[in-house]
């Protein structure tokens, strides 16, 4: 079976909430295998939902200031085990099986630990297995450095672990699986009223992934629209996987984006703003623009905090520098407005409020979704 055919499905955290649904999802791989004869398939999973967290909050315990490279070492077990447990439900159904994680995958990258870069993807691992194996379990977000040490591609980045996979193997198109029916006008979780979103384009939704969004990890959009390959987002479920949005040719949608934990730097100067601005850039940062009248503002959304201690520094006197504020995020298109909040409420409020100016019946039939799952399994990794 040649590279060009095989099927590239990425699963995130919230497909493994329990042991049980490793053995649902190796079911379904297992109905297409025998269904399509001679198809193959990498599937890229991320670790059960709320390991990162736990794995985290363990190695700061031992050690608050532990090198990054250490970091990147410990998260990335979550991903390597959830790709054990897939690849040991799979290979008891009867189909050829293997898993493969940074030190075997060949997916090479420099040594930016926490935000690593790929350099260079060598497929013949990959190739070997495939020609003895009909199922292919990735451990997602993933690499190895120079120096043989793991590296991470950033938080959430198996997305882009699989449209990585999906550029090499020639794939034109890549299936994503979450707890969410494809993308939506807002989170869910946070607003109720939310419309799934039946197709948007590569340029808006990776804006949209850049303000914070965590449907989809930013870099694999940009790596999809490099690469002209069409993403597919869908939810699994009753033992299949149903798409329910696809990201490619570029189309209207209007997305509300809350993001918690981002910090805001201000300043007066346009100067010093545009000195800070070119800082963060410069340290492979996204710096996003907030629309303030009184003072210019940029967020700052994830990435290492780091940086931006290097800029008090330089500029101690220039900005103010304000951590844990929230922002909300209205993209209308390819065009973006951004409004900075103190308090969690409120930003949910000003973003309910935009929400419903852009989709005015949305409120008519609410459905009702629940607080975020996280498996209770996870706490086996500590």
């Amino acid at each position: 079976m040649s590279m060009d055919a095989t099927s590239i499905i990425k699963f995130g955290g919230s497909s493994f909430l329990n042991f049980h649904d490793y053995s649902k999802i190796a079911l379904f791989l297992s109905e297409c295998v025998r269904s399509y004869p001679g198809s193959k398939y990498i599937v890229v999973v991320s670790a059960m939902s709320g390991t990162t967290g736990r794995l985290k909050e363990a190695i700061d315990s031992i050690d608050p200031n532990a090198p990054k490279r250490v970091h990147d070492g410990t998260l990335a077990t979550g991903e390597i085990i959830s790709a054990h447990f897939l690849e040991a439900a799979t290979s008891r159904l009867g189909i050829r099986c293997c898993s493969l994680n940074a030190l075997n995958l060949g997916l090479k990258t420099n040594s930016e630990f926490g935000s690593a870069a790929c350099t260079e993807f060598d497929l013949t691992n990959i190739s070997r297995k495939l020609a003895y194996n009909d199922v292919i379990v990735v451990a997602g977000g993933q690499g190895v450095s120079e120096e043989q040490s793991i590296t991470m591609l950033g938080r959430n980045s198996s997305d882009y672990t699989a449209l990585l996979l999906a550029s090499a193997v020639g794939a034109t198109h890549c299936t994503i699986v979450s707890d969410v029916p494809g993308v939506m006008s807002a989170d869910p979780y946070l607003l109720p009223q939310a419309r799934t979103i039946k197709s948007i384009g590569f340029r808006t939704m990776a804006g949209v992934a850049e303000s914070g969004a965590k449907v989809l990890y930013g870099k694999a959009v940009s790596h999809a629209e490099k690469f002209g390959i069409e993403i597919r987002c869908g939810r699994f479920e009753n033992g299949e996987i149903n798409i329910y949005t696809t990201i490619g040719k570029e189309s209207p949608a209007s997305i509300v984006v809350v993001s918690k934990a981002v910090t805001i730097i201000s300043t007066e100067s346009k100067s010093d703003f545009d000195n800070a601005f070119e800082w963060l850039e410069l340290k492979n940062q996204s710096p996003l623009i907030i629309d303030n009248k009184k003072k210019r503002e940029i967020a700052f959304v994830g990435g290492d905090r780091s940086s931006l201690g290097k800029l008090e520094l330089l500029f101690k006197d220039a900005y103010s520098i304000t951590d844990n504020a929230y922002l909300v995020s209205e993209h209308i298109g390819l065009s973006v407005i951004r409004s900075s909040f103190a308090s969690h409420e409120a930003a949910v409020q000003h973003a309910s409020l935009r929400h419903e100016s852009l989709y005015p019946s949305a409120n008519a039939e609410v459905p009702e979704w629940t607080e975020k799952a996280r498996s209770e399994k996870s706490n086996i990794f500590i």
